[in-house]
């Protein structure tokens, strides 16, 4: 079994416009760093919204088929709080999440979904236990890049809802493009939160990129702490190692069953498609001889997340 474990559902109105140009501005940094030529980022944000906008999971299931892919877990973001002038305008978190819910109703073999909320709204927790008690929603995603540190003792009422219903809390850690803000997200704060909640599973989502030796370190000593590496492709295709040296240490020093498959897609399946990233992790292919048994790859591709998340074959 394939789980992808770190899957947004991306249409026009569902994130900030802000946050997609930003998304835009990163890419096209990085399609002209050869030549120091750049798009236009609002130009290639317009162009590739219609290329990823799936409102309905179909693009992402059709996606998942070509690939391989059995499951999929779903992120909401919650971004608004941080873009107050485009609020009046966008959908609210509960109409957000619960399109999510009706994708993974459309597709119930295929797709799951967290609850994404901004913990400092006034209705975060009635509206996470909504989603848990009547969506069938299977954990919760936080995003702190958006204005607030995960350790902040307003998010400790959805930490222990959470560690009361027995399901997961995702949290975003690492790189972010502009305005959001990325002291945030350091793996630091996370760790506080798995100090004070032991029982509570919480993932580090994309293993903290750059800061990942200290999210494998924290994980060490904080055995409810996983880690997904989602959003690696621009570091695995600039070279493979930067992907493999990082994920050989984590399984080396936590073992394959606290180490998750992701993609952070749809919008980084622009640089990778989904089917060259499962075939890349599937079959490693180190420029310096890293190795992985088959065994770990098949853990970490998706056994790992199927016994996180009891998800059934």
């Amino acid at each position: 079994m394939i789980v992808d474990s770190h899957v947004h559902l991306f249409f026009e109105g569902s994130d900030p416009e802000e946050f997609f140009v930003g998304c835009a501005r990163v890419a096209s940094a990085l399609f002209g760093k050869e030549t120091g030529e750049y798009s236009d980022p609002v130009e290639l944000y317009k162009y590739f919204l219609g290329i990823l906008s799936d409102r309905t999971g179909d693009k992402l299931v059709a996606a998942m088929n070509e690939a391989g892919v059995d499951k999929a877990i779903l992120l909401p973001l919650d971004f608004w709080l941080k873009y107050p002038k485009a609020s009046g305008a966008c959908l609210t978190m509960e109409e957000k999440n619960r399109i999510y819910a009706e994708a993974t109703e459309r597709y119930p073999n295929r797709l799951l979904s967290l609850f994404g909320i901004d913990p400092r709204r006034r209705d975060a927790l009635r509206l996470f236990e909504k989603g848990i008690e009547e969506w069938g929603m299977k954990g919760l995603k936080i995003h702190p890049t958006a204005g607030f540190y995960p350790d902040d003792p307003i998010c400790y009422p959805i930490y222990e809802r959470a560690q009361e219903y027995g399901v997961p809390v995702l949290i975003h850690s690492g790189n972010e493009p502009a305005p959001m803000a990325v002291k945030y997200s350091q793996p630091k704060y996370i760790d506080t939160i798995a100090a004070d909640f032991p029982e509570l599973k919480i993932i580090i989502a994309h293993m903290g990129h750059g800061w990942w030796r200290e999210a494998v370190d924290i994980a060490t000593m904080k055995p409810n702490i996983y880690l997904d590496f989602s959003g690696w492709q621009p570091l695995y295709t600039s070279n493979p190692d930067y992907l493999w040296y990082p994920l050989r240490m984590a399984i080396d020093l936590i073992g394959p069953w606290r180490v998750l498959f992701g993609t952070d897609g749809s919008m980084l399946n622009v640089l990778m498609p989904l089917k060259d990233w499962v075939n890349a992790v599937k079959t490693p292919k180190s420029p310096t001889g890293i190795e992985f048994s088959p065994k770990e790859i098949e853990i970490i591709m998706g056994k790992a997340a199927a016994k996180l998340y009891s998800i059934h074959s």
